[in-house]
Formats: structure tokens, C-alpha cells, sequence
């Protein structure tokens, strides 16, 4: 004997569970979504990190270069630019490495001047060049 579940309340509980069911798959198709658009954005995140870590390191390399360039122009270098370039990378002290390679190729540092701004002789008289010419034209005019 088989007993018929057609009764009233069975046919609404059916029911309530289909609904139920189809409610729980939307949901979940949700889920499934807002995973998928997640990944997505992580994978973009991830994405953009690396550039960023790239253009750091980049940025990184282009101010050490730009201070080891400052240190060889007060050092007198006339092609500091391309010696920035041959300094090791590893290199710790920079100032010492640039003293020795000016010692060995003194030819790409500019020569020091000495003007010796302490002494004046007491004979001789610092004019400027009009009153250089002033006093040529008076002796020539026996003045």
C-alpha cells in the first residue's frame, strides 16, 4: 500500500522547498560571481604592485646614479656622467673610489686653480682697464 502525498500541505511544502532551493542557487551564483570579479581585482592588484615595485626599484637605480653624479662634479670630473656609469654597483664608499680614480685619470678632472688671493705686493696696483687706459694716455701725453 502506497500511501499518496498529495495532500494540501505536502503540495506547499514541496513548494516552499523548491523556491527555497532556486533562492540558495542565486545565491551561490552570487558568490561565484563576486569570487570570480574578486580574483579579478586581486590579479589586478598584484598587477599594479609589480609595476609599482618596478618603477621603485627603477627610481631607486636613477637617484643613485644622480648622487654618485653630484659627488664626481665637486669632485671636478668633466664627464660625470658616463664615470657614474663605471662605479660598481656594490661599491661602499664612493667618495674613496672617486679620490683613486682621480689619482689614476687625472686628464678627466678639471685641474685645481690657485689664485692666491692673500698676497698683494706693494708695488703694484690692481687698475681696471679704463684706468689702465687712463694712465697709458696720460705718460704717453707726458702728463
Amino acid at each position: 500500500m502506497e500511501k499518496e502525498i498529495n495532500q494540501p500541505g505536502a503540495d506547499q511544502e514541496i513548494q516552499a522547498l523548491k523556491n527555497q532551493i532556486a533562492d540558495l542557487r542565486k545565491e551561490a551564483a552570487k558568490y561565484r560571481i563576486n569570487a570570480k570579479n574578486s580574483s579579478a581585482e586581486n590579479q589586478t592588484a598584484q598587477e599594479q604592485l609589480k609595476s609599482l615595485q618596478e618603477e621603485l626599484a627603477l627610481t631607486k637605480k636613477e637617484n643613485l646614479l644622480v648622487k654618485r653624479q653630484l659627488l664626481l662634479d665637486k669632485a671636478g670630473c668633466i664627464k660625470s656622467d658616463l664615470v657614474a656609469n663605471i662605479i660598481p654597483e656594490d661599491c661602499q664608499d664612493i667618495q674613496l673610489w672617486i679620490d683613486e680614480y682621480k689619482r689614476e685619470n687625472g686628464i678627466l678632472f678639471k685641474q685645481e686653480e690657485n689664485h692666491g688671493g692673500g698676497f698683494k705686493p706693494v708695488q703694484i696696483n690692481n687698475l681696471s682697464p679704463s684706468e689702465l687706459m687712463n694712465t697709458f694716455i696720460r705718460q704717453a701725453a707726458g702728463r
